[in-house]
């Protein structure tokens, strides 16, 4: 197909440079006999047909003969044929029209003294882009108000362009340009009526009116068309006048050209008409805007596709009987383009961003308006990232694991290469024709959970954290928020969560050490990792809040998908594109995309975030995410209050895909989906492992790059002002003393509780001789030395509370995950 376009777009190129003369050089006279391309066409079968139904006319049989011929061809072009013309104005003096006469001639002199000066444009016109996935099949169109495909005459059936010339033009090939019977007969008609009522053009007239004259109705306008149709033959062979006929004419609808037509009434290929399809659309020409009114003009088509089967037939190309069945054959439906929307509408979503892009490439014009008539008319042929697969394996999945459907709530997809940025296909939305709000790319929802990642990742680059360092996730918690009061936060379901390690926390969702490890590492640092990652401006940048940790900012599921990708490749953020090649109608190439990332993040941050999320699908909340064929995956789930989205991100080493579910247009509570709570971990992260397994299912088995060993031990993690339990056994029969201390002066043990550093010091009740008791400071580590008897009022320095911030969508994972709910 590419080669075949390429070829058209060569010849028209030729055409284009041949007709840009000079406009102070004459243009050189051909010598070759006009009629041998009829007669060499006869003998080779091409064009046999059209060539007999051009007349009477055999080609003969010496060469004497045909040079005397096309002599007498070429002397009629010029002295005779405007001895004709003047003849038949002549004829208006005895009709009563004395001053036309006068005029007309001078008009011939005019034109014939100029027309070897006259620049004849023959480059095709505006033209239909066509757009390819990534196996090179065509996947739509990109079409303003004109929508055309140049092809070659070797495109179209023979007994098609027989078909088109014996409607049009039956005297095509004999003629040089103007048909001087024609011509007498429709001026005569013409004076008769006073006026230009009849037309008697030729195919080329057709052309030079398009191209040169213009479409005034006035006897000067007709003489000019015919000076410069002589001149056109002169200058281009028939093959071609005819390739740049059947490419230009308008058929109505906006389609311009045979391919067009093709398409638009009948749903198929130029290749596959036939002589009834042929019929229709040359019935067309001189009438494009018949179809529009189709209920009103239904019998007049049918007449003018009659008439056109009829010139068929008197021209030798089908019989009587076929000429029946044709009639038989009932007229296009009413409702457009089939093949047209066969194609387009089933990933319309992708072909507005195609288009989106393709408005934005500087390789296509400086400037907005150079791009705009490029992309919707400059015929280029545009190659995508689009996998097909992948999208009939996303709708598949979702399918599947939602056979009852989604309800008032909807899915999105995307998938990106995490190596190049190449976005293979999305979901967008149910159908583009209840919505074109892209639900992939435009679609901003609050990401819950599964932008704690973000916040482990600032914590490893700028912080020098650890996943094995520990910090508390006990709640509920409430941290400082100044000016604003304090933010309280609460895990999800209430559990009262525990110290542990930054990776157990992860793979437990917690949202009070999520927070809390976002204050330690800073807040602008948490914006300025989640910026990065995700490709915001400073513009479009998140706010420094403490629920950025739980995800209460927005993101669309592109975003996120391209953010884990980065990870897997090791920490570089490719760009997300669409568009690998752009080639304009002459098969030159416009544009080829060269994949450009940016290191955000360093290779040891990326892989000890993906050892972290690999956990989580083995261990954690993604467990339901896990892919069946072995193939190592992470991710991480998410699901904010009330359980408005839902989320599950996640990546292997050849691909990323986000997840998302809930509702398209507002903050609807999804509750119960199939007996459970609609979390990350119930309903995305089985669609991701459907969708994934799917996808890569004639990939090879791949691993991701091991975490480095630990640089240094394990420390414990808080704020300043944090406090910290402690317990001090005092004697086997008693319970142990607590006390709280500030999270500095203690150490977490083995089994995530605290023991007191050293020099800690505890205010305990130390009871006198009297039975009486004081308040003392010991080190903590000789309470139970010290004190002879239990201490009746342990006092410790709580510190204060840290507080919340303004934003709606925080307060717990916002409906965080949490080991319970989504844990198998």
């Amino acid at each position: 197909m590419t080669a075949r376009r390429a070829a058209a777009g060569a010849v028209h190129e030729d055409l284009h440079r041949r007709s840009r003369r000079n406009e102070h050089q004459a243009a050189p006279r051909r010598t070759h006999p006009r009629s041998r391309h009829q007669c060499d066409a006869q003998r080779r079968g091409r064009h046999a047909i059209a060539a007999d139904a051009a007349g009477a006319h055999s080609c003969p049989a010496g060469a004497g003969t045909l040079q005397f011929n096309v002599d007498l061809a070429r002397r009629l072009a010029r002295l005779p044929l405007l001895a004709v013309m003047i003849a038949v104005c002549a004829a208006v003096v005895t009709i009563g029209a004395r001053a036309s006469a006068p005029h007309a001639a001078r008009t011939l002199d005019a034109v014939e003294r100029d027309r070897d000066h006259i620049t004849i444009d023959l480059r095709p016109g505006a033209q239909r882009t066509q757009v390819f996935d990534s196996d090179g099949s065509p996947i739509g169109i990109l079409v303003n108000d004109v929508d055309r495909e140049i092809i070659t005459l070797d495109q179209v059936p023979d007994d098609v362009i027989a078909t088109i010339v014996a409607v049009e033009d039956s005297k095509f090939w004999l003629h040089n340009g103007v048909d001087l019977r024609a011509t007498a007969r429709a001026l005569v008609s013409n004076v008769s009526a006073g006026g230009i009522a009849s037309g008697g053009s030729t195919i080329t007239q057709q052309i030079v009116k398009l191209r040169v004259v213009g479409s005034e109705r006035s006897f000067n306008r007709k003489i000019r068309e015919a000076v410069i149709a002589a001149r056109l033959e002169e200058d281009f062979t028939k093959e071609e006048i005819l390739e740049f006929y059947v490419n230009e004419v308008y058929l109505g609808n906006g389609a311009y050209g045979l391919q067009a037509g093709a398409e638009t009434y009948f749903g198929k290929d130029v290749s596959a008409l036939d002589v009834g399809d042929a019929a229709f659309l040359a019935s067309l020409i001189r009438s494009p805007g018949l179809f529009d009114g189709f209920d009103q003009n239904i019998d007049t088509m049918t007449r003018r596709r009659s008439r056109s089967l009829q010139q068929a037939v008197d021209a030798g190309i089908i019989t009587e009987a076929q000429r029946d069945a044709f009639e038989r054959r009932p007229l296009p439906s009413r409702n457009l383009s089939p093949r047209r929307t066969d194609v387009a509408l089933r990933r319309d979503y992708f072909l507005v961003e195609v288009r989106r892009s393709l408005l934005a490439n500087p390789a296509l014009g400086d400037t907005y308006q150079a791009r705009f008539s490029q992309v919707f008319g400059g015929g280029l042929r545009v190659w995508t990232t689009l996998r097909p697969e992948l999208q009939r394996a996303m709708r598949t999945s979702v399918a599947e694991v939602l056979p009852e459907g989604t309800g008032e709530f909807e899915v999105s997809i995307v998938s990106v290469d995490p190596t190049t940025g190449a976005v293979h296909a999305f979901i967008g939305g149910p159908a583009f024709s209840d919505s074109e709000f892209n639900l992939a790319t435009q679609g901003r929802r609050q990401p819950g959970s599964s932008f704690k990642t973000y916040v482990l990742a600032a914590a490893i680059e700028r912080a020098g954290l650890y996943p094995f360092d520990t910090i508390s996730g006990q709640g509920p918690c409430v941290f400082p928020n100044p000016p604003l009061d304090d933010y309280e936060v609460s895990n999800f379901a209430n559990s009262p969560g525990r110290v542990a390690t930054l990776e157990e926390q992860a793979t437990a969702s917690s949202n009070c050490a999520f927070v809390r490890l976002g204050l330690i590492t800073g807040l602008d640092e948490v914006v300025g990792m989640a910026n990065r990652l995700i490709g915001r401006s400073d513009a479009d940048s998140y706010l420094p809040y403490p629920s950025i940790s739980l995800g209460a900012q927005e993101i669309t599921p592109l975003e996120q998908a391209v953010a884990y990708g980065t990870f897997a490749n090791g920490g570089v953020r490719m760009e997300p594109f669409y568009v690998t090649r752009i080639e304009n109608n002459f098969g030159e190439v416009l544009y080829e995309h060269v994949p450009h990332g940016r290191r955000v993040v360093s290779q040891t941050t990326a892989d000890w975030v993906t050892s972290v999320l690999e956990e989580n699908v083995r261990t954690g909340t993604g467990t339901r995410s896990t892919l069946e064929s072995g193939q190592v995956s992470a991710g991480k789930t998410g699901t904010t209050q009330q359980f408005h989205d839902a989320w599950f991100v996640g990546f292997t080493p050849h691909m990323s895909t986000a997840v998302w579910m809930g509702h398209p247009d507002e903050q609807v509570p999804m509750g119960e989906i199939q007996e459970r709570r609609a979390t990350g971990g119930w309903i995305p992260a089985r669609i991701w492992s459907a969708y994934m397994g799917r996808a890569l299912e004639d990939e090879p088995l791949r691993v991701f790059a091991p975490a480095p060993p630990p640089p240094r031990a394990s420390q414990y993690l808080f704020l300043s002002g944090d406090t910290c339990s402690i317990a001090v056994a005092v004697s086997p029969s008693e319970p142990p003393l607590e006390f709280d201390l500030p999270c500095s002066m203690v150490r977490p043990t083995d089994d995530n509780e605290f023991e007191p550093l050293p020099d800690a010091l505890c205010k305990a009740a130390v009871p006198d001789t009297s039975g009486e008791s004081r308040f003392e400071w010991l080190r903590c580590t000789q309470i139970a030395t010290v004190l002879g008897a239990r201490a009746t009022e342990p006092v410790g320095d709580t510190g204060e509370s840290p507080p919340p911030d303004s934003s709606d969508g925080a307060g717990e994972d916002s409906g965080a995950d949490s080991t319970e709910e989504d844990q198998t």
